[in-house]
């Protein structure tokens, strides 16, 4: 519960810079993972012990795990002092670009016009979202 003498800023530049902060390192988390297990197929394919084994000797994994830690330090720090209203969309809205054009440009999946729609779609979202009441 949050009382008027603690109001959160909307947005000020370090909370801006903890958000951005926040979606590259969780963008990079994914694609790490991504790059860990995109080639193997289904990584649950023998069993839940035997995929949780494959995470815990993959260093794409570990990598990708330490990075979604950082990620959230970022995003608590950023909560701290911007409305979750504005920074979960923002944030969510930047990870999603982000994850975008690294599955496009590093890992060559397509980008067609529904995508292309739904990117917009999104986006629109976000500012919405982010200019306040």
């Amino acid at each position: 519960m949050q009382f008027a003498s603690e109001r959160v800023i909307l947005l000020d530049m370090m909370g801006f810079g903890m958000i951005i902060g926040s979606a590259l390192t969780n963008a990079a988390a994914s694609s790490m993972m991504k790059a860990g297990f995109g080639h193997r197929g289904d990584l649950m394919d023998r069993g839940a012990v035997m995929a949780v084994w494959q995470i815990l000797t993959n260093p794409w994994a570990i990598g990708g795990v330490a990075l979604f830690g950082v990620s959230f330090v970022f995003m608590s720090a950023a909560l701290s002092r911007v409305d979750l209203s504005v920074a979960y969309p923002l944030m969510s809205g930047v990870v999603y670009l982000v994850v975008l054009s690294m599955s496009v440009l590093v890992f060559g999946e397509t980008l067609g016009l529904f995508k292309l729609i739904g990117v917009g779609a999104i986006l629109s979202g976000v500012v919405l979202l982010s200019m306040g009441s």
